[in-house]
């Protein structure tokens, strides 16, 4: 009989060694039913360009979001991967060939993150970010069709919605709504998808921002820059995920250390004040240092866990549990994730502690090829 042990079978296994099981018995079970984390398996690889992020299309096709370092970087910015393992420019042309000093409306600047909806369409999220540091005006979110390729249309941010310092992270779409987290500032902002316009909420919610009392490490290292401080670059709030029935945005900084949760129903009323959204966010209790998160139809949270260096499970009773790690030479800060059709969780190490601006250093201490991997999560 296979016996499947939790935080509540173990709390349950405890008081039966005070009942008078012994402790020799308690060790045996244990050890015939340790269950050994999978390792992650290796999707792709890019031996030239960084990347941070990766969606799955409603046929499984998978595409991946790559920053831009520096203002002379070269990088297409959106990458398809096709079945040989090559990436190719998504979608291709002028999009993709972005040289600084151009006007970036109709070229990807620097962008942060893909997403891919049930319509399969493509959300290119475009905070100007060169370095991680914003062109203050220029933050965009892109609508491709993934079947023609054609940019459906280019939704423009003014500094109402994205102020100068902004950093629009992520995206998630539903019901012809786009939320977006600022996670530079600490913000949330809500796009209608039908008329254009945005609204700002929360930007005066401490809870989130990023706590820099907080003491990460990743891979058992303390995360520290060269000036012996935890980096504040993207650390507000920066993973979000919709609900399966899109009732509910969760939110959090990378750090946490709270998940947060808020109504959609709330964040699409344009007349909701500040106030009423901030009284109305649910505490989630504990959320882990990550990246990313992916919500699978069961109300179960998948996070891209950074000190970890792979894939935490957070279930709907709150308890959590490893589902994939390392290596960890190469699975290093992994990022925003998304569920595949094939019931694959797709994830991309992206490095960002090893960026000169993150790293202890001060230098640069990426290590190329790049990796993309994937774990079994949820069956199709």
């Amino acid at each position: 009989m296979l016996i499947k042990l939790n935080s509540r079978s173990l709390s349950s296994l405890a008081l039966g060694a005070l009942s008078g099981i012994s402790l020799a018995y308690l060790a045996a079970i244990l050890q015939a039913t340790a269950r050994p984390v999978p390792e992650a398996i290796v999707v792709a690889t890019s031996p030239t360009y960084t990347w941070n992020g990766v969606t799955v299309s409603r046929t499984g096709r998978l595409f991946v979001s790559m920053q831009r370092d520096t203002p002379d970087s070269s990088t297409p910015s959106v990458g398809e991967i096709l079945p040989n393992g090559s990436i190719t420019p998504f979608p291709g042309g002028r999009w993709n060939q972005y040289k600084f000093g151009n006007s970036g409306q109709d070229q990807f600047v620097g962008i942060n993150s893909v997403v891919s909806d049930a319509a399969d369409q493509l959300f290119v999220v475009d905070p100007a970010g060169i370095g991680g540091k914003p062109i203050k005006g220029m933050a965009k979110l892109v609508q491709i069709d993934i079947a023609s390729k054609l940019v459906v249309r280019v939704y423009s941010f003014d500094t109402t919605a994205v102020p100068e310092g902004g950093f629009i992270n992520d995206v998630r779409v539903a019901d012809g709504y786009a939320y977006l987290p600022d996670s530079s500032l600490g913000a949330l902002v809500v796009l209608n998808l039908k008329t254009g316009q945005a609204r700002r909420v929360l930007a005066n919610d401490l809870r989130l921002r990023s706590d820099q009392k907080l003491r990460l490490t990743i891979n058992g290292q303390p995360y520290l820059n060269a000036q012996r401080v935890l980096p504040n670059g993207n650390m507000s709030v920066n993973p979000i995920e919709l609900s399966a029935d899109g009732r509910h945005l969760y939110f959090q900084p990378s750090g946490g250390p709270e998940l947060m949760r808020i109504e959609t129903r709330l964040l699409k009323d344009f007349a909701t004040p500040d106030g009423v959204l901030s009284k109305a966010i649910e505490s989630m209790g504990r959320g882990p240092f990550n990246a990313g998160m992916t919500m699978t139809a069961d109300g179960s949270i998948y996070f891209s866990d950074i000190e970890l260096g792979g894939i935490t499970r957070r279930y709907p009773d709150g308890h959590f549990e490893t589902v994939a790690r390392g290596p960890a030479s190469i699975l290093v800060w992994p990022d925003a994730s998304r569920l595949g059709p094939d019931g694959y969780l797709y994830f991309p190490s992206s490095q960002i502690n090893r960026f000169a601006g993150n790293s202890p250093t001060g230098t640069s201490q990426l290590k190329f090829p790049f990796h993309l991997f994937k774990v079994k999560v949820a069956t199709p």
